[in-house]
């Protein structure tokens, strides 16, 4: 067997053989937060399938979100969802980035920054990286979840205001 094949072998034994649970939690939570970008997102818009065409990446979605907030735009959750996928993309692209690490401490000062105040917070600093991780992108899905109520509100506001403006038609799906 040629070596630098055994030593690609060897390489993805090691890393399959271990579970990076920071690694998991990333993924996972990132992946929550998308979910949550893309269901705010759906209350602002009536056709669905354009936005789904654009292909939006996930800091697009963010910003485009951020955009649409009435006077949440400038909390600083906005910088920690940032920082998760910033964080996700460099262990996307490195499984061992050496940027990894600072990109994490940005990410857990932010949570702490923003989380200040909330019970049990200052507990979690002693904790583990992937419990801290676990919270911080819990909170940012927390965040989300109260602008997609704001957002569902809006769009039921937008409903009511086609039904006097062309009772005739029939209703927009809600």
């Amino acid at each position: 067997m040629h070596p630098d094949l055994r030593a690609s072998i060897e390489r993805f034994k090691e890393e399959m053989e271990t579970v990076d649970e920071l690694a998991h939690v990333l993924l996972k939570g990132h992946l929550l937060i998308e979910e949550a970008l893309s269901a705010v997102l759906d209350q602002y818009v009536f056709h669905r399938e354009h936005l789904e065409e654009a292909r939006l990446t996930f800091a697009q979605k963010t910003q485009l979100a951020r955009a649409l907030c009435l006077r949440k735009n400038f909390l600083g959750e906005w910088n920690l969802i940032l920082a998760i996928n910033s964080l996700r993309n460099d262990l996307a692209h490195r499984l061992n980035s050496p940027e990894r690490f600072r990109k994490l401490v940005k990410v857990k000062d932010l949570y702490f920054r923003e989380a200040a105040g909330f019970a049990r917070v200052e507990d979690l600093k002693n904790e583990a990286d992937a419990v801290v991780l676990f919270n911080a992108c819990a909170h940012s899905a927390g965040f989300l979840s109260t602008f997609l109520h704001d957002s569902r509100v809006f769009r039921q506001m937008v409903h009511a205001m086609d039904r006097q403006m062309n009772p005739d038609a029939p209703p927009f799906e809600l």
